[in-house]
């Protein structure tokens, strides 16, 4: 699988990080697998992993916190393609062709399409 993060920051330097082998820690530190020289970014700030296709982000405790989207990922979150990858002030979109298709979303109980679907169910 291979996954682009590009950054949103014209003057950024790499506009584009390629990544192509999971897990990948993302930090400040010479021990991160992709560094990011930006001073609120922690030096282990956030790992990016392949579940399935998909790639997870969780947080490694990161001080100022690692954003999926505007919220805060507290545990494992989904980073799907378009999405905005947030690692200190540095604001990244992820790029890449899901593996599997997305499951459809469910569906709100007393809705039109529930009723369908529930109705589809029953022996004539």
């Amino acid at each position: 699988m291979k996954v682009k993060l590009v950054c949103q920051d014209p003057l950024a330097s790499p506009r584009e990080i390629t990544l192509d082998r999971f897990p990948v820690e993302i930090g400040r530190g010479a021990a991160a697998d992709v560094r990011i020289d930006d001073r609120w970014t922690s030096r282990r700030h956030c790992e990016l992993q392949d579940a399935d296709g998909r790639i997870l982000v969780r947080d490694l405790g990161s001080r100022h916190g690692t954003f999926v989207n505007g919220k805060l990922v507290i545990d494992e979150t989904p980073l799907l393609p378009g999405d905005e990858l947030c690692v200190g002030l540095s604001h990244f979109v992820a790029e890449y062709e899901l593996e599997a298709p997305l499951p459809p979303p469910p569906l709100a109980a007393g809705s039109v399409e529930h009723a369908l679907r529930a109705l589809a169910c029953l022996p004539l």
